[in-house]
Protein backbone atom coordinates (compact mmCIF):
# COMPACT_ATOMS: atom_id res chain seq x y z
CA UNK A 1 0.00 0.00 0.00
CA UNK A 2 1.35 3.68 -1.29
CA UNK A 3 1.84 5.78 1.48
CA UNK A 4 0.08 9.13 2.28
CA UNK A 5 1.88 11.75 0.47
CA UNK A 6 3.88 13.70 3.10
CA UNK A 7 2.89 17.80 3.32
CA UNK A 8 5.53 20.03 1.57
CA UNK A 9 6.16 23.51 1.64
CA UNK A 10 5.68 26.03 -0.90
CA UNK A 11 8.64 27.80 -1.25
CA UNK A 12 12.52 27.63 -0.30
CA UNK A 13 11.34 29.96 2.63
CA UNK A 14 9.09 27.47 3.97
CA UNK A 15 10.88 24.60 3.09
CA UNK A 16 11.88 23.36 6.88
CA UNK A 17 13.92 20.83 8.27
CA UNK A 18 11.60 17.82 8.46
CA UNK A 19 11.72 15.93 12.29
CA UNK A 20 13.82 12.98 12.83
CA UNK A 21 14.36 10.91 15.59
CA UNK A 22 17.88 8.67 14.64
CA UNK A 23 17.23 5.60 14.90
CA UNK A 24 21.08 5.05 14.60
CA UNK A 25 24.48 5.69 16.43
CA UNK A 26 26.76 6.32 14.35
CA UNK A 27 25.51 8.45 11.36
CA UNK A 28 27.75 11.07 10.67
CA UNK A 29 26.74 14.54 9.85
CA UNK A 30 29.05 17.61 8.49
CA UNK A 31 29.75 18.40 11.88
CA UNK A 32 31.14 14.89 12.60
CA UNK A 33 29.08 14.13 15.95
CA UNK A 34 28.35 10.44 16.38
CA UNK A 35 24.77 11.39 16.76
CA UNK A 36 24.41 14.12 14.24
CA UNK A 37 22.24 12.63 11.12
CA UNK A 38 23.50 13.82 7.83
CA UNK A 39 21.74 16.95 6.45
CA UNK A 40 20.61 17.47 3.37
CA UNK A 41 18.83 19.78 0.69
CA UNK A 42 16.90 18.04 -2.16
CA UNK A 43 17.40 20.60 -5.17
CA UNK A 44 14.57 20.02 -8.20
CA UNK A 45 12.16 19.11 -5.84
CA UNK A 46 9.30 18.42 -7.96
CA UNK A 47 6.77 17.91 -5.82
CA UNK A 48 6.64 21.26 -3.70
CA UNK A 49 2.87 22.47 -4.70
CA UNK A 50 1.42 18.61 -5.15
CA UNK A 51 0.66 19.10 -8.80
CA UNK A 52 1.96 16.43 -10.63
CA UNK A 53 1.12 12.46 -8.75
CA UNK A 54 4.37 10.71 -10.70
CA UNK A 55 6.67 13.36 -9.56
CA UNK A 56 4.71 12.85 -5.98
CA UNK A 57 5.97 9.51 -5.98
CA UNK A 58 9.38 10.11 -6.91
CA UNK A 59 9.97 12.79 -4.28
CA UNK A 60 8.06 10.69 -1.53
CA UNK A 61 10.59 7.53 -2.42
CA UNK A 62 13.62 9.56 -2.46
CA UNK A 63 12.95 11.24 1.06
CA UNK A 64 11.83 7.76 2.52
CA UNK A 65 14.98 5.97 0.92
CA UNK A 66 17.29 9.19 2.49
CA UNK A 67 15.33 8.90 5.81
CA UNK A 68 15.01 5.30 6.49
CA UNK A 69 18.69 5.63 6.37
CA UNK A 70 19.08 8.04 9.11
CA UNK A 71 19.34 10.89 6.88
CA UNK A 72 17.54 14.48 7.85
CA UNK A 73 15.93 16.01 4.94
CA UNK A 74 17.09 19.97 5.89
CA UNK A 75 15.89 21.66 2.82
CA UNK A 76 13.38 21.56 -0.26
CA UNK A 77 14.08 23.69 -3.46
CA UNK A 78 11.88 24.13 -6.03
CA UNK A 79 13.42 23.51 -9.62
CA UNK A 80 11.22 26.64 -10.65
CA UNK A 81 13.20 28.50 -7.82
CA UNK A 82 16.72 30.17 -8.80
CA UNK A 83 18.40 29.75 -5.72
CA UNK A 84 21.60 31.68 -6.74
CA UNK A 85 19.90 34.95 -6.15
CA UNK A 86 17.51 33.49 -3.07
CA UNK A 87 19.02 34.22 0.54
CA UNK A 88 16.84 31.46 2.17
CA UNK A 89 17.95 28.72 -0.18
CA UNK A 90 21.57 29.97 0.04
CA UNK A 91 21.09 29.53 3.93
CA UNK A 92 19.93 25.93 3.92
CA UNK A 93 23.06 25.10 1.29
CA UNK A 94 25.19 26.70 3.57
CA UNK A 95 23.84 24.64 6.45
CA UNK A 96 23.37 21.28 4.96
CA UNK A 97 26.13 18.40 4.21
CA UNK A 98 25.12 16.76 1.28
CA UNK A 99 23.09 18.37 -1.48
CA UNK A 100 20.95 15.75 -3.91
CA UNK A 101 20.19 17.48 -7.23
CA UNK A 102 16.31 15.54 -8.52
CA UNK A 103 17.78 15.57 -12.15
CA UNK A 104 14.56 13.60 -13.39
CA UNK A 105 13.16 15.12 -16.96
CA UNK A 106 15.24 18.64 -16.38
CA UNK A 107 18.96 18.36 -17.68
CA UNK A 108 18.44 18.11 -21.59
CA UNK A 109 19.15 20.33 -24.52
CA UNK A 110 20.93 22.88 -22.05
CA UNK A 111 18.13 24.61 -21.24
CA UNK A 112 17.96 27.36 -18.71
CA UNK A 113 16.45 25.94 -15.26
CA UNK A 114 19.18 22.86 -16.30
CA UNK A 115 21.94 25.05 -15.99
CA UNK A 116 20.83 27.01 -12.27
CA UNK A 117 20.79 23.15 -10.98
CA UNK A 118 24.20 22.15 -12.36
CA UNK A 119 25.50 25.40 -11.49
CA UNK A 120 25.44 24.63 -7.87
CA UNK A 121 28.30 22.30 -8.42
CA UNK A 122 30.77 25.80 -8.47
CA UNK A 123 29.11 27.92 -6.37
CA UNK A 124 30.95 29.04 -3.41
CA UNK A 125 28.69 28.23 -0.66
CA UNK A 126 28.56 24.39 -2.09
CA UNK A 127 32.58 24.22 -1.83
CA UNK A 128 32.92 21.80 0.86
CA UNK A 129 29.52 20.05 -0.07
CA UNK A 130 29.13 16.61 -1.10
CA UNK A 131 26.57 16.39 -4.10
CA UNK A 132 24.83 14.21 -5.61
CA UNK A 133 22.90 14.04 -9.14
CA UNK A 134 19.90 10.87 -8.77
CA UNK A 135 17.09 9.97 -11.27
CA UNK A 136 18.45 11.82 -13.67
CA UNK A 137 17.75 11.82 -17.29
CA UNK A 138 20.51 13.85 -19.01
CA UNK A 139 20.72 13.98 -23.28
CA UNK A 140 22.06 16.78 -25.60
CA UNK A 141 23.96 18.78 -22.72
CA UNK A 142 27.03 21.45 -23.44
CA UNK A 143 30.36 20.25 -22.50
CA UNK A 144 30.48 23.38 -20.52
CA UNK A 145 29.04 21.26 -17.62
CA UNK A 146 31.69 18.61 -17.63
CA UNK A 147 33.41 20.01 -15.00
CA UNK A 148 30.46 20.44 -13.27
CA UNK A 149 29.90 16.65 -13.59
CA UNK A 150 33.10 16.01 -12.20
CA UNK A 151 32.69 18.05 -9.24
CA UNK A 152 30.14 15.82 -7.95
CA UNK A 153 30.37 12.60 -6.07
CA UNK A 154 27.26 10.30 -7.04
CA UNK A 155 25.95 10.41 -10.28
CA UNK A 156 23.02 8.00 -10.85
CA UNK A 157 20.36 7.85 -14.38
CA UNK A 158 17.32 6.73 -14.94
CA UNK A 159 18.20 5.57 -18.06
CA UNK A 160 21.09 3.94 -19.90
CA UNK A 161 21.33 6.13 -22.69
CA UNK A 162 21.75 8.79 -20.08
CA UNK A 163 23.90 7.12 -18.22
CA UNK A 164 26.14 6.44 -21.62
CA UNK A 165 26.04 10.56 -21.88
CA UNK A 166 26.49 11.32 -18.35
CA UNK A 167 29.70 9.03 -18.74
CA UNK A 168 31.42 10.51 -21.16
CA UNK A 169 31.29 13.90 -19.56
CA UNK A 170 32.45 12.42 -15.49
CA UNK A 171 35.18 10.44 -17.49
CA UNK A 172 34.01 7.32 -15.34
CA UNK A 173 30.75 5.16 -15.47
CA UNK A 174 27.81 6.32 -14.45
CA UNK A 175 25.39 3.83 -12.67
CA UNK A 176 21.73 3.84 -14.19
CA UNK A 177 18.72 2.30 -13.30
CA UNK A 178 14.82 2.94 -13.62
CA UNK A 179 13.03 6.15 -12.68
CA UNK A 180 12.18 6.13 -9.00
CA UNK A 181 8.54 5.68 -9.43
CA UNK A 182 9.54 1.84 -10.20
CA UNK A 183 11.27 1.32 -7.40
CA UNK A 184 8.92 0.54 -4.92
CA UNK A 185 8.24 -2.57 -6.78
CA UNK A 186 5.01 -3.96 -8.38
CA UNK A 187 1.49 -3.29 -7.16
CA UNK A 188 -0.50 -6.63 -7.29
CA UNK A 189 -2.59 -6.84 -10.13
CA UNK A 190 -5.71 -7.72 -8.41
CA UNK A 191 -8.62 -5.43 -9.16
CA UNK A 192 -11.17 -6.19 -11.82
CA UNK A 193 -10.53 -4.01 -14.94
CA UNK A 194 -13.17 -2.26 -17.28
CA UNK A 195 -13.23 0.52 -19.81
CA UNK A 196 -10.14 2.64 -21.06
CA UNK A 197 -8.03 5.45 -19.40
CA UNK A 198 -7.00 8.27 -21.46
CA UNK A 199 -4.36 10.37 -19.77
CA UNK A 200 -2.41 13.88 -20.86
CA UNK A 201 0.36 15.38 -22.53
CA UNK A 202 3.27 17.79 -21.59
CA UNK A 203 2.64 19.47 -24.92
CA UNK A 204 -0.69 20.87 -25.48
CA UNK A 205 -1.31 19.42 -29.23
CA UNK A 206 -0.92 15.71 -28.12
CA UNK A 207 -2.86 16.45 -25.12
CA UNK A 208 -5.71 18.11 -27.57
CA UNK A 209 -5.68 14.77 -29.49
CA UNK A 210 -5.91 12.46 -26.26
CA UNK A 211 -8.89 13.79 -25.28
CA UNK A 212 -10.40 14.15 -28.68
CA UNK A 213 -9.74 10.43 -28.77
CA UNK A 214 -11.40 9.65 -25.48
CA UNK A 215 -14.41 11.74 -26.75
CA UNK A 216 -14.75 9.41 -29.86
CA UNK A 217 -14.11 6.31 -28.20
CA UNK A 218 -16.67 6.93 -25.20
CA UNK A 219 -19.54 6.75 -27.78
CA UNK A 220 -18.47 2.74 -27.90
CA UNK A 221 -16.71 1.89 -24.88
CA UNK A 222 -16.10 3.02 -21.13
CA UNK A 223 -13.56 5.91 -21.11
CA UNK A 224 -12.19 7.92 -18.69
CA UNK A 225 -10.00 11.27 -18.95
CA UNK A 226 -7.34 11.13 -16.17
CA UNK A 227 -4.32 13.77 -16.05
CA UNK A 228 -1.73 13.05 -14.42
CA UNK A 229 -1.70 16.49 -12.72
CA UNK A 230 -4.20 17.64 -9.96
CA UNK A 231 -4.77 20.78 -12.25
CA UNK A 232 -4.53 22.05 -15.85
CA UNK A 233 -1.39 24.03 -14.84
CA UNK A 234 0.92 24.44 -11.81
CA UNK A 235 1.44 27.77 -11.30
CA UNK A 236 5.28 29.44 -10.72
CA UNK A 237 5.14 30.88 -6.97
CA UNK A 238 8.59 32.40 -7.69
CA UNK A 239 6.86 35.21 -10.51
CA UNK A 240 5.90 38.43 -9.40
CA UNK A 241 2.45 38.98 -7.86
CA UNK A 242 0.77 40.40 -10.96
CA UNK A 243 2.24 37.44 -12.75
CA UNK A 244 0.82 34.88 -11.07
CA UNK A 245 -2.30 36.29 -10.53
CA UNK A 246 -3.04 36.47 -13.98
CA UNK A 247 -1.58 33.07 -14.69
CA UNK A 248 -4.09 31.59 -12.00
CA UNK A 249 -6.88 33.00 -13.80
CA UNK A 250 -6.32 32.06 -17.11
CA UNK A 251 -5.17 28.66 -16.34
CA UNK A 252 -8.53 28.62 -14.17
CA UNK A 253 -10.45 29.45 -17.34
CA UNK A 254 -8.93 26.86 -19.56
CA UNK A 255 -9.47 24.43 -17.51
CA UNK A 256 -13.10 25.17 -17.49
CA UNK A 257 -12.78 25.28 -21.02
CA UNK A 258 -11.54 21.76 -21.12
CA UNK A 259 -13.63 20.40 -18.63
CA UNK A 260 -16.92 21.70 -20.90
CA UNK A 261 -15.24 20.61 -23.79
CA UNK A 262 -14.43 17.33 -23.08
CA UNK A 263 -16.90 16.02 -20.03
CA UNK A 264 -14.98 12.90 -19.37
CA UNK A 265 -11.94 14.50 -18.05
CA UNK A 266 -12.13 14.44 -14.25
CA UNK A 267 -8.92 15.95 -12.53
CA UNK A 268 -8.18 13.60 -9.36
CA UNK A 269 -6.91 14.70 -6.22
CA UNK A 270 -3.47 11.99 -4.97
CA UNK A 271 -0.83 9.97 -6.37
CA UNK A 272 -3.60 7.21 -4.66
CA UNK A 273 -6.48 8.14 -6.64
CA UNK A 274 -4.10 8.13 -9.65
CA UNK A 275 -2.69 4.75 -9.38
CA UNK A 276 -6.19 3.28 -8.11
CA UNK A 277 -8.03 4.50 -11.45
CA UNK A 278 -4.72 3.47 -13.41
CA UNK A 279 -5.04 -0.49 -11.36
CA UNK A 280 -8.70 -0.79 -12.60
CA UNK A 281 -8.39 0.12 -16.30
CA UNK A 282 -8.02 -2.55 -18.96
CA UNK A 283 -5.65 0.23 -21.10
CA UNK A 284 -4.37 3.32 -20.33
CA UNK A 285 -3.63 5.15 -23.49
CA UNK A 286 -0.95 8.19 -21.93
CA UNK A 287 1.16 10.90 -23.40
CA UNK A 288 3.60 11.05 -20.00
CA UNK A 289 7.02 9.47 -18.93
CA UNK A 290 5.25 8.71 -15.50
CA UNK A 291 1.96 7.41 -16.92
CA UNK A 292 3.95 4.72 -18.76
CA UNK A 293 5.72 4.38 -15.07
CA UNK A 294 3.11 3.71 -12.97
CA UNK A 295 1.56 1.41 -16.04
CA UNK A 296 4.22 -1.09 -15.53
CA UNK A 297 4.20 -0.60 -11.45
CA UNK A 298 0.67 -1.59 -11.63
CA UNK A 299 0.87 -4.14 -14.68
CA UNK A 300 -1.58 -2.32 -16.51
CA UNK A 301 -1.77 -2.65 -20.48
CA UNK A 302 -0.91 0.64 -22.74
CA UNK A 303 -0.26 2.63 -25.64
CA UNK A 304 1.93 6.28 -24.93
CA UNK A 305 2.51 9.21 -27.75
CA UNK A 306 6.40 9.98 -27.75
CA UNK A 307 7.15 12.86 -25.44
CA UNK A 308 9.30 16.13 -25.23
CA UNK A 309 13.25 14.15 -24.73
CA UNK A 310 14.40 10.70 -25.32
CA UNK A 311 12.65 9.46 -21.82
CA UNK A 312 9.84 6.97 -23.10
CA UNK A 313 12.09 5.42 -25.96
CA UNK A 314 14.94 5.03 -23.60
CA UNK A 315 12.75 3.21 -20.79
CA UNK A 316 11.31 1.17 -23.49
CA UNK A 317 14.78 0.00 -24.69
CA UNK A 318 15.83 -0.62 -20.61
CA UNK A 319 12.36 -2.35 -19.70
CA UNK A 320 12.27 -4.60 -22.81
CA UNK A 321 9.08 -3.67 -24.29
CA UNK A 322 7.25 -3.75 -27.37
CA UNK A 323 7.96 -0.83 -29.36
CA UNK A 324 4.61 -1.20 -31.12
CA UNK A 325 3.17 0.52 -28.10
CA UNK A 326 4.95 4.17 -29.10
CA UNK A 327 2.37 5.51 -31.44
CA UNK A 328 2.09 8.96 -33.25
CA UNK A 329 -0.99 11.22 -32.68
CA UNK A 330 -2.47 9.86 -36.42
CA UNK A 331 -2.76 6.39 -34.46
CA UNK A 332 -5.42 7.70 -32.45
CA UNK A 333 -8.16 6.24 -34.15
CA UNK A 334 -10.96 4.02 -31.49
CA UNK A 335 -11.57 1.14 -34.08
CA UNK A 336 -7.81 0.95 -34.07
CA UNK A 337 -6.91 1.12 -30.94
CA UNK A 338 -9.56 -0.99 -29.30
CA UNK A 339 -9.62 -3.75 -31.69
CA UNK A 340 -6.02 -4.46 -30.90
CA UNK A 341 -4.72 -7.01 -28.42
CA UNK A 342 -2.62 -4.81 -25.78
CA UNK A 343 -2.02 -6.93 -23.28
CA UNK A 344 1.54 -7.48 -22.26
CA UNK A 345 2.79 -10.77 -23.79
CA UNK A 346 4.64 -13.73 -21.58
CA UNK A 347 8.31 -11.91 -23.02
CA UNK A 348 7.58 -8.14 -21.93
CA UNK A 349 5.83 -9.40 -18.39
CA UNK A 350 8.92 -10.97 -17.57
CA UNK A 351 11.03 -8.31 -19.20
CA UNK A 352 8.70 -5.85 -16.92
CA UNK A 353 9.52 -7.69 -13.79
CA UNK A 354 13.11 -8.03 -13.86
CA UNK A 355 13.44 -3.88 -14.88
CA UNK A 356 11.29 -3.59 -11.42
CA UNK A 357 13.44 -5.92 -9.89
CA UNK A 358 16.74 -3.70 -11.02
CA UNK A 359 15.19 -0.90 -10.30
CA UNK A 360 14.77 -1.04 -6.50
CA UNK A 361 18.11 -2.76 -6.03
CA UNK A 362 19.59 0.10 -7.58
CA UNK A 363 17.78 2.69 -5.69
CA UNK A 364 18.70 0.91 -2.50
CA UNK A 365 22.42 0.83 -3.25
CA UNK A 366 22.31 4.39 -4.33
CA UNK A 367 20.86 5.86 -1.01
CA UNK A 368 23.14 2.81 0.80
CA UNK A 369 26.25 5.23 -1.07
CA UNK A 370 24.67 8.95 -0.39
CA UNK A 371 23.84 8.03 3.42
CA UNK A 372 26.57 6.27 4.29
CA UNK A 373 24.56 3.30 5.74
CA UNK A 374 22.04 0.62 4.50
CA UNK A 375 18.47 0.61 5.46
CA UNK A 376 17.60 0.98 9.67
CA UNK A 377 14.57 -0.52 8.72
Amino acid sequence: MLKPDRSVPTSADQAGASPLVSQREGTLGGSGHSDSPKKIVIMNHTNMLGHHFGCARVMRLLEDGLTDRGCQISGRLDGKLDWRNDNAALAKLEDCDTIVINGEGTLHHGRKKAGWLMSVAAHEVTRDKEIALVNALFQANPDSWIPLVQRMKHLYCRDSRSATELSRMAGTEVTSFGDLSTSAGPLPDTLPRSGVVVGDSVKGKVRNSLYSFAKELSRTTPTQIAPITISFRELNPYKPLLSRFISRKVNALRQRRHEKAFPLLQYLDSEEDYIRVVRQCRLHVTGRFHGVCLSLVTGTPFVCISSNSWKIEALFEDAGLDFRRVIDTSELKPDAIINEDWTFSDTERKNISSFLDRSSAGANRMFDAISGHPSIL
